[in-house]
């Protein structure tokens, strides 16, 4: 038996094989050959994404005072570009309670076997939250993260949702998950604690703010350039974070809801373009005409259909004159001897008591414009994006159920452009509903880039199997298969493979010792791969193993990936109970990982994944 890569990988990607064990449940008439290379055919893989590279797809949020609007028709929407009337080619309702328990996995599974039978039917949305530590004080992150904990206590069922933390650079808490529980070990176990920010120091912004007012115009020139680098550092890094994000969401299918903690929001934007805000008359300014980088990140977002809820992680505040902590530096700061006099609190008496006052109201009208500026970019993104800002508010953990209440029941419409000049110029894209006086939320328009070059935006969709395998992604069960997850030295049939070139994962030589190695032995419903008959009583299939193993911080340290050709009997494919066996190995170093499982039926293109955590011990 030999086996081969089936894998149509994108460009750049390097795809390789390992080595399997095949058995089935009528063995003596079972056989598994290579197919050849030449005559292979080209799958058809089923799309991860429901549309075309030519259809523009607009999800909208439809509320009557505040709450879903449910049974609206395709008749009722009349969806407008540029404002031409477009015909609406797809027509879908999304409900929150869409997320309805299913049967769950099969009863009584062996230990340590796991299946990708699925436990919800993800038909709605898909929610993640990112924790802003770069943009936000420390104080405020502790804060934040209190909150979602006792979120989580009364998450809907079925709700699933992915946490990412921003610092130094993006880091995944916890990949998609229905059960709160995984998310809130997740919060409290160290991956998702508060983390001072590498580049934002409000206290060191101050001091230098204080000094400059007394020590002349070479002084405040100093911390305002000093500040200004600061907020560029901070918006480069926080678009590269936006832009990593938006690419690993566009290989989930469907609405995104991204509910963004910040402490600050590092864009400028300016107003261009016009949305119908009633679904009647009334036009607003919404759309942002970004910078390049920007600009960049919306169509990313565009393209992975990912809706930006940002939360102000400062809540309620006040000005600084509130706060009985605030202190102002007296005119001796940096006099000429050298001496620090001691700050004056907004309460001191005596001849410095005016300047202290002039110098508060000071602090507090740049606190107040800088907070609107910050609220200014929320609203004006948000809107961008079909999603809502939230800020002034201490009820964080409302915003979050708000924000996903509000983007788990929406509308899907969807057209081919009647404009097919790709020039990359904006397009507003407006939806009016004639007979009623609702709230509409939706993405108010795109950049017309050329289909083919948009595709390239996003490499996950070139290769459905790559986007399933990510870490943290939605797994996906249409394949059904159960897998057997044990140290190969504890599976005596595996014995056979357990040596040989790349047995142990295309990393494996990389990884730090000590290392063990995993048997996954698959059982996999015959039923659920297609084939094609052979003559001669058999039938031919192609199926692809695959495993990515990755270490707590999201990066893939090993995987392993190999393709079959199996010949079965023709009467396997009259008993429903037929089962498919198949053996792959992988390297696992000490200490804590996720291992992610896939099964690819490549006639068909679908797929089926799980991901489990393993933790080996020294």
């Amino acid at each position: 038996m030999k086996a081969g890569c089936l894998l149509p990988c994108h460009a750049g990607a390097v795809c390789l094989f390992g080595l399997l064990s095949l058995v089935a449940d009528l063995p003596a008439q079972t056989s598994a050959s290579a197919p050849q290379q030449n005559t292979q055919p080209t799958p058809e893989p089923i799309p991860l994404f429901r549309t075309q590279a030519d259809l523009v797809l607009v999800d909208v949020v439809v509320r009557d005072r505040g709450q879903p609007v449910h049974g609206l028709k395709a008749e009722d929407f009349h969806l407008f570009e540029d404002g031409a009337e477009q015909k609406i080619t797809v027509f879908e309702e999304h409900r929150s309670t869409d997320a309805i328990e299913t049967s769950g996995p099969p009863p009584n599974l062996p230990p340590d076997t796991y299946s990708d039978a699925p436990r919800y039917a993800i038909t709605s949305a898909a929610n993640v939250i990112l924790l802003d530590a770069l943009n936000t004080p420390l104080t405020d992150q502790v804060y934040v993260r209190q909150r979602m904990l006792a979120y989580l206590k009364s998450i809907p069922p079925g709700t699933r949702i992915a946490a990412f933390t921003l610092g130094s650079r993006l880091r995944v808490i916890e990949g998609f998950a229905a059960d709160p529980s995984v998310l809130e070990k997740a919060l409290t176990e160290g991956r998702g604690h508060p983390e001072s920010s590498p580049v934002m120091d409000p206290m060191f912004d101050q001091t230098m703010t204080d000094a400059a007012d007394f020590a002349g115009s070479g002084m405040l020139e100093f911390a305002a350039e000093s500040q200004d680098f600061e907020w560029h550092m901070r918006r480069e890094m926080t678009i590269d974070a936006l832009t990593q994000l938006a690419r690993y969401l566009s290989t989930i299918p469907g609405r995104k809801n991204l509910m963004w903690f910040s402490g600050s929001f590092p864009f400028s934007v300016s107003l261009r373009g016009s949305q119908t805000t009633d679904g009647a008359s009334q036009t607003t300014n919404l759309v942002s005409d970004f910078e390049d980088p920007v600009k960049k990140l919306e169509e990313l977002l565009t393209l992975a259909r990912v809706a930006v809820y940002p939360i102000d992680a400062l809540g309620l505040v006040g000005v600084p004159s509130a706060s009985a902590e605030t202190t102002v530096m007296p005119p001796g700061l940096l006099n000429s001897t050298g001496s620090s006099p001691a700050p004056i609190a907004p309460s001191a008496a005596g001849p410095q008591r005016n300047n202290t006052a002039s110098k508060l109201e000071s602090q507090d009208r740049n606190f107040l414009a800088s907070l609107a500026t910050s609220h200014g970019a929320m609203d004006l993104f948000a809107k961008s994006t079909g999603g809502k800002a939230y800020y002034n508010t201490n009820a964080i953990a409302g915003a979050v159920g708000d924000a996903i209440a509000i983007g788990s029941n929406y509308y899907t419409l969807a057209y081919t452009p009647q404009n097919q000049n790709y020039n990359g110029d904006f397009r507003a894209v407006a939806v009016k509903l004639p007979e009623h006086q609702y709230e509409l939320a939706y993405r108010p328009g795109y950049y017309a880039q050329d289909p083919v070059k948009a595709a390239k935006l996003i490499p996950g969709r070139l290769s459905p199997l790559i986007a399933a395998m990510q870490h943290g992604v939605l797994p996906l069960s249409q394949v059904p298969f159960t897998v057997k997850v044990v140290p190969a030295s504890n599976d005596p049939a595996a014995a056979q493979n357990a040596n040989g070139p790349n047995a142990g994962g295309m990393l494996s030589s990389k990884l730090k010792s000590p290392v063990t190695r995993y048997s996954a032995e698959f059982t996999i419903n015959a039923v659920g791969i297609d084939f094609r008959p052979l003559g001669g009583g058999k039938n031919h299939r192609e199926i692809e193993l695959t495993q990515a193993l990755y270490d707590p911080e999201g990066i893939r340290i090993n995987y392993n990936d190999a393709g079959l050709a199996v010949d079965t009997p023709a009467a396997m494919d009259s008993n429903p109970q037929a089962r498919i066996r198949l053996t792959q190995q992988i390297d696992v170093p000490a200490g804590q990982t996720y291992l992610r499982i896939g099964v690819h039926d490549l006639m068909s293109g679908r797929i089926g994944t799980l991901e489990i955590p393993l933790n080996v011990s020294t």
